[in-house]
């Protein structure tokens, strides 16, 4: 059998026919049982390499779907999704250094079980921070949940088509910690966060002693404990320029092209 030639394709001096472009050959020879020879068709160095594109090609398309249907099951609001290192304006770079080293420390943190709680005043940038995390590892084919504990305290309630099975993310952001009540279902949710070993990371405007003050209510007391236990890692984020100063900027920069 042999292959069929194209344009450019020629016959060596072993009788074997060679590709025009790269020179392999796009026949081989086969010894049989009996010590015959046959001519049968191979792939020619073009043929492998193109192949190998066309698989890689595939991999990266399948790689892509599944990023996109992981932040499509993980990221609960769509403004989340627009907080990547991309748009980062390096307002704070010690804790952008700190949220980018770990995601490259994944492995560890997740075998560990580290989380991390940012916290600050209003508009520092906290759930920003967060979701550039949580939108990286998406993006390396981890399953994220980015939601609002209120939010599953919700649907956990309500009984709806949209209470999600925290059991089967590798790791979960809530936002905004300290506005939910602090009801049975909130410690509930909190506590099957803590017994699933899931890493957590959470963004609050209360101080570090607010969350481990013991003299608040008991219930609220008994979320933050098992919250802290899993968010291990404890990083300020400073109002150093704020979303209303950013707000002002467009602002004035506006009123100088309509006045110019």
């Amino acid at each position: 059998m042999h292959a069929v030639p194209r344009e450019g394709d020629y016959q060596g001096s072993d009788g074997l026919l060679y590709c025009g472009k790269c020179q392999t050959q796009r026949e081989c020879l086969i010894e049989l049982q009996d010590g015959r020879k046959i001519c049968k068709p191979t792939p020619c160095q073009c043929e492998r390499d193109e192949e190998r594109k066309y698989k890689e090609r595939r991999e990266r398309e399948a790689f892509q779907n599944r990023v996109n249907e992981l932040r499509k099951q993980g990221v609960t609001d769509e403004a989340y999704t627009r907080q990547t290192f991309a748009a980062d304006d390096n307002r704070n770079p010690k804790v952008t250094e700190k949220c980018r080293r770990y995601v490259d420390h994944w492995g560890e943190m997740k075998q560990n079980c580290y989380g991390m709680v940012l916290f600050g005043g209003v508009g520092g940038g906290k759930s920003f921070y967060a979701c550039c995390i949580a939108n990286a590892l998406i993006d390396r084919g981890v399953k994220v949940l980015v939601t609002r504990l209120s939010d599953l305290v919700r649907h956990r309630i309500q009984q709806t088509s949209s209470q999600i099975n925290l059991s089967e993310f590798d790791l979960i952001v809530l936002d905004d910690i300290g506005v939910e009540s602090a009801t049975q279902t909130a410690y509930n949710i909190a506590d099957d966060i803590y017994r699933a070993r899931i890493p957590l990371i959470v963004t609050t405007n209360l101080s570090l002693a607010q969350l481990k003050d013991k003299q608040q209510e008991i219930a609220r007391q008994r979320i933050y404990d098992r919250i802290i236990e899993r968010a291990v890692i404890d990083v300020f984020v400073d109002v150093r320029r704020s979303r209303i100063d950013i707000a002002r900027e467009k602002s004035r920069l506006a009123h100088e092209i309509l006045n110019h």
